[in-house]
């Protein structure tokens, strides 16, 4: 007969203790561990302790010992009964069970804290891993059919109490640890941490914390579901590098005489928070690296194919890329690619490095996601060294395939704009725009003559050559710092002829000789067909979008829609030199909607970012002296006379007449009256 475990009514001894989750431990009611239980043994225990009433025996000789006859397993339990209680110290008597009395049960009173509110704490203090974690079991064992049930009930049970508990505010972080010491992929835990350290400040551990999700869940999983994505770009603004404060109030008679020294030439601006996209790929592509045995040869092909590539995948439909002058930000800087991701809103970066010899270029590129710094994918292509351009296809196929695998082929193939019939003309553009990325300054206007002169000595057809000359004639006119005004201007409009004769319908061309139509030959109406079309070919050039807007003010259309496009450029390239006259265009768009004072701090912006612009001192003196603030308006107007010594409000006044032509009689030449009354004022000695 099996004799039972528990004790006849007699002085009750103290208590053993069974812990069954996580790893099996056992000790007697002294306190010595109970040793010899084989896994039969703790599968018994386990049953007798967990049963809410008497097992039957033969259920239970069953459960246990299937492979055994009937009257073998009951032997191997009456056997297996006798070993328990001689290691516990447990006299015999009573029912096949083992009650509180006899030991305590972590897994039993874990049932019990889990059934009521009052013993959450205690629950989670108790359950330190799945129930009788690591002990053997085999694929047909019936006891594993016994097990895994309740093993699984109880882990979700614990899981979801400790869930509530950070999801109440009552958690801390080491139960948010304990929780992922048990699922390494919980996001309630993940995001409690990641909460965490933003309160105090570490932007560095919020990110790191996201790459452990994304480690978590592994790369073939769903990945961070979109609260925990949320909340990551939550705290990337909240704790990403702001810009510097402006002025606060009216600028100072010192703020600007000091600004044109501040900025002597276009700067970059500073980080600040950056909304992300998350409603489709967005990817910026940093600048490539240049290994050659001629270091200015390498530089000029590693930054050729940055901006290939940028523009490529520009041209991809349902793609978001950052500007290449906003990833140039960093080159160089050795940033973790997390922050560089967070100050420039994108999920994705390409970073990589060009190799070339005297016969081969090859490019060793990387895909990295933003979020946690992980590489996705890594490719090295070679190719002969005057097909540089073959090379950039076949790596924007590559990209776009591993962000939008269901993008069509040929769309991305569309996006390929055809290369440069002569290489050699390529390689000196890019040495062009390279000279031009800081900027058009006049050191600029004046050391970018020569490349371009040797990309069309080299190519006289090339159109993009041809769209760039023109637009730098026409700064070169704009800025009346070189001789011979009038001969740049006509140099512009040639220019600007001879490229859209040659690729009318290549984006590039047409935004630059969009400049030439509005300044040069002060003509909005053609300036705004060329830059429609260009904006609808990439809807990805941040300049376009801002010249666009620009264009479109002038043709009086609102202002606030003007605005919009404004805020789309800085968001696609936050980081871009050139953004100082995107703010000098949303300063007029502010005069047009008599907004004074948001003109004035669109041109505060514009000047803190170039402050040798004359036409930013233009629009601050007169958002000076339309405020009666006279003597602000004297002191920007005698900057604007250094700046430009032959300007007249007359002149400022007949110019605007002739961009505006037909359009210029009625409420435009009221605002132009307006204006020139308030340049007069400054101006007048």
């Amino acid at each position: 007969m099996v004799e039972p475990l528990t004790p006849a009514p007699a002085p009750e001894p103290s208590r053993a203790h069974v812990r069954l989750l996580g790893p099996f431990e056992a000790r007697r009611a002294d306190g010595a561990p109970v040793p010899g239980l084989g896994h039969r043994g703790v599968a018994l225990l386990a049953v007798l302790a967990l049963a809410e009433a008497p097992p039957a025996r033969d259920e239970l000789a069953a459960l246990l010992w299937p492979g055994r006859r009937p009257e073998q397993a009951r032997g191997s339990l009456r056997q297996e009964l006798l070993r328990l209680r001689r290691a516990f110290g447990w006299p015999a008597g009573g029912p096949l069970l083992i009650p509180d009395a006899l030991a305590g049960v972590d897994a039993r009173d874990l049932s019990r804290a889990l059934a009521g509110s009052a013993g959450l704490a205690e629950a989670v203090r108790l359950y330190r891993g799945v129930l009788l974690a690591g002990l053997p079991l085999g694929p047909d064992d019936p006891f594993a059919r016994w097990l895994l049930p309740r093993r699984a009930a109880l882990h979700e049970r614990a899981l979801a109490t400790m869930r509530a508990r950070l999801r109440a505010g009552e958690g801390t972080e080491a139960l948010a640890r304990r929780l992922l010491a048990l699922d390494r992929g919980d996001e309630d835990a993940h995001r409690h941490l990641m909460r965490g350290h933003a309160e105090r400040g570490d932007l560095a551990a919020v990110l790191d914390q996201y790459r452990c999700l994304t480690e978590a869940l592994g790369p073939a999983g769903p990945g961070p579901s979109a609260e925990t994505r949320g909340l990551l770009d939550e705290l990337t603004l909240r704790l990403g590098p702001r810009a510097p404060a402006e002025p606060a109030g009216a600028p100072a008679l010192d703020w600007i005489r000091a600004a044109p020294d501040r900025a002597p030439v276009p700067a970059v601006p500073a980080p600040g928070p950056v909304a992300p996209v998350d409603d489709r790929p967005s990817v910026a592509v940093l600048p490539f690296a240049g290994i050659s045995h001629d270091p200015v040869a390498g530089d000029v092909l590693a930054d050729g194919l940055t901006e290939e590539i940028t523009n490529a995948l520009a041209h991809v439909p349902g793609f978001f890329v950052t500007a290449r002058q906003s990833a140039l930000a960093y080159r160089g800087l050795g940033m973790d690619v997390r922050r560089i991701a967070a100050e420039l809103g994108v999920r994705y970066l390409v970073e990589g490095g060009v190799e070339q010899d005297s016969h081969r270029i090859r490019l060793n590129i990387r895909l990295l996601d933003g979020r946690t710094g992980m590489h996705l994918w890594a490719d090295s292509q070679g190719a002969r060294l005057g097909d540089a351009m073959g090379l950039r296809d076949t790596i924007v196929q590559r990209i776009a395939a591993r962000l939008a695998p269901r993008l069509m082929q040929e769309e991305v193939a569309r996006a390929m704009r055809r290369p440069p019939e002569y290489p050699d003309a390529w390689t000196w553009l890019q040495r062009a725009n390279g000279v031009l990325l800081g900027g058009r300054h006049k050191a600029a206007l004046e050391r970018v003559l020569e490349p371009l002169g040797r990309a069309l000595e080299a190519d006289p057809g090339y159109a993009m050559a041809h769209a760039l000359a023109g637009a730098v004639r026409t700064a070169r006119w704009l800025t009346k710092e070189f001789p011979d005004p009038d001969g740049e201007r006509r140099l512009a409009l040639q220019h600007a002829d001879a490229a859209l004769a040659a690729d009318p319908e290549n984006p590039f061309v047409l935004s630059h000789c969009a400049e030439v139509a509005l300044y040069a030959r002060a003509s909005t109406e053609e300036a705004r067909a060329l830059i429609e079309r260009a904006a609808q070919r990439n809807p990805n050039d941040a300049n376009s979008l801002a010249l666009l807007a620009h264009i479109r003010r002038q043709a009086q259309e609102d202002p606030r829609a003007c605005l919009g496009l404004i805020a789309d450029a800085l968001r696609l390239s936050p980081r871009d030199p050139r953004s100082f006259a995107w703010h000098h265009y949303a300063s007029w768009c502010h005069f047009r909607q008599e907004d004074l004072g948001a003109m004035e701090a669109a041109c505060r912006r514009s000047i803190g970012l170039y402050g040798r612009y004359p036409m930013n001192w233009i629009a601050l003196t007169s958002s000076l002296s339309l405020q009666e603030r006279e003597a602000e308006a004297r002191e920007a107007a005698a900057v604007l006379r250094r700046l430009q010594p032959g300007f007249r409000a007359d002149g400022f006044f007949e110019a605007a007449r002739a961009t505006y032509g037909a359009r210029f009689e009625g409420p435009v030449r009221q605002e132009y009256e307006a204006l020139r009354g308030a340049l007069t004022r400054a101006l007048a000695d």
